[in-house]
């Protein structure tokens, strides 16, 4: 999978796929990263980003997803993933602690974000991951 670049048609900087079995958890996520000029697509299970992913994985820049899920769960999506693209950056969200080697398989785009985080937290792992959501960008365009 070949990412889209600046200038490229359909390139969206800072585009997340947010995923979580919660619709409250996504629904405060999409405030939090849309105020900080993020675009966010959000999937409400593993089986359901890959879908979105395989359609329109060129735009996304980050993966955000909660470990635990039915159909597919977040270990099981970021493998598939991992597969599809290595260079994809993939954050997990967990209320439990992962051991290292079920998450890392030495892919260093990937990190972990321990449950319950602050907004401020999630948004400082997201900046560090891709990068902070382009200042003046034209979001009614997206």
């Amino acid at each position: 999978m070949v990412r889209l670049r600046p200038g490229q048609p359909g390139y969206k900087p800072g585009c997340i796929l947010f995923v979580d079995d919660e619709p409250e958890v996504r629904a405060i996520a999409r405030l939090a990263l849309e105020s900080s000029g993020y675009t966010m697509i959000e999937a409400e299970d593993g089986a359901k980003a890959l879908e979105i992913f395989e359609k329109r994985g060129a735009e996304i820049g980050l993966v955000v997803t909660d470990v635990l899920m039915p159909n597919l769960d977040g270990l099981g999506l970021s493998a598939r993933l991992h597969k599809l693209d290595p260079a994809l950056p993939i954050l997990l969200l967990s209320g439990h602690v992962l051991e290292e080697d079920l998450w890392a398989e030495g892919n260093a785009r990937m990190r972990y974000l321990m449950k319950p985080y602050r907004i401020q937290e999630l948004q400082d792992v997201i900046v560090d991951l891709i990068g902070p959501a382009p200042a003046g960008q034209d979001r009614a365009a997206s």
